[in-house]
C-alpha cells in the first residue's frame, strides 16, 4: 500500500514537471492510457495521481474518461496572482510575529537555501530546476504560517497557478533570472526583519507574472 501511494506521488510530480516544461497546452484533453504509456505504469496509479491533481486544480476530470488541462484567461491569471498575494502576505505577517525566535532564523535559512538553489539553476540553464525550487520556496513560506487551512487553500491556488503560469507563454520565451534574484532580495529583507520591504518585494514578485502574460 505504501509503495502504491509512493508511485501515485511520483506520477503526480512527473505530470507537474511536464506541465512546467510546457509539454501540454491549456484545454488539451489527455487519455489516462496515454499517461500510463508515457510513464510506463498501469492505469491504477495514474487514476490516483489524476485524482490528486484534479483536487489541487491542476487537471480537470471529464466524463468521457479523459482529463483536461484547464484554460485560464489573462484576467483569471491576474485574479490568481491577487489571491496568491493575499495568502502569502498573510503568511508573511504570521511569520513576523515570531521574528525574534530561533524558529524564524531556521525558516530563513531554509528559504535562503531554496533561493540560492534557484539562482544556480537559472545560471545553469535549468529552468525546470528553478521553477521547482520556486514552487517549494512559496509553499514553505505559506507553511510557516502554521495555519493548516491556509496551507490547504494555498496548495489548490498554487496548483491552478502551475497551469496558468507555465502554459500561458511558450517555454522558450521565458527568462527566470529576474525571479531568481527576487527571491534573494526578499531573503535580504527578511534577514533585516524589514517587514514593509518584504511585503513590497513579495507583492511585486507575484504581480510580475500577470504583467508577463498581458
Amino acid at each position: 500500500m505504501n509503495l502504491k501511494r509512493n508511485l501515485d506521488t511520483v506520477i503526480y510530480d512527473q505530470i507537474i514537471d511536464s506541465l512546467i516544461l510546457g509539454e501540454y497546452k491549456m484545454g488539451e484533453q489527455i487519455l489516462l492510457d496515454t499517461f500510463a504509456e508515457k510513464y510506463g505504469v498501469s492505469r491504477t496509479p495514474i487514476v490516483q495521481a489524476v485524482k490528486l491533481l484534479a483536487n489541487d486544480g491542476i487537471l480537470e476530470v471529464l466524463k468521457n474518461g479523459r482529463v483536461r488541462v484547464p484554460v485560464y484567461t489573462p484576467t483569471q491569471i491576474a485574479q490568481l496572482c491577487d489571491v496568491r498575494i493575499l495568502l502569502e502576505l498573510y503568511a508573511l505577517d504570521e511569520m513576523f510575529k515570531y521574528s525574534e525566535t530561533p524558529e524564524f532564523e531556521k525558516i530563513c535559512e531554509e528559504l535562503n537555501t531554496l533561493a540560492v538553489s534557484g539562482l544556480k539553476s537559472t545560471e545553469a540553464g535549468d529552468k525546470l530546476g528553478f521553477n521547482k525550487s520556486d514552487l517549494e520556496f512559496h509553499r514553505l513560506l505559506v507553511k510557516e504560517s502554521s495555519n493548516e487551512f491556509l496551507t490547504d487553500l494555498y496548495k489548490r491556488t498554487q496548483g491552478r497557478f502551475v497551469v496558468a503560469n507555465y502554459l500561458s507563454i511558450p517555454w522558450e520565451n521565458r527568462d527566470f533570472t529576474e525571479a531568481a534574484h527576487a527571491h534573494l532580495n526578499l531573503m535580504e529583507a527578511l534577514s533585516k526583519r524589514d517587514f514593509l520591504t518584504c511585503k513590497k518585494l513579495l507583492t511585486e514578485h507575484i504581480q510580475s507574472v500577470s504583467h508577463i502574460v498581458q
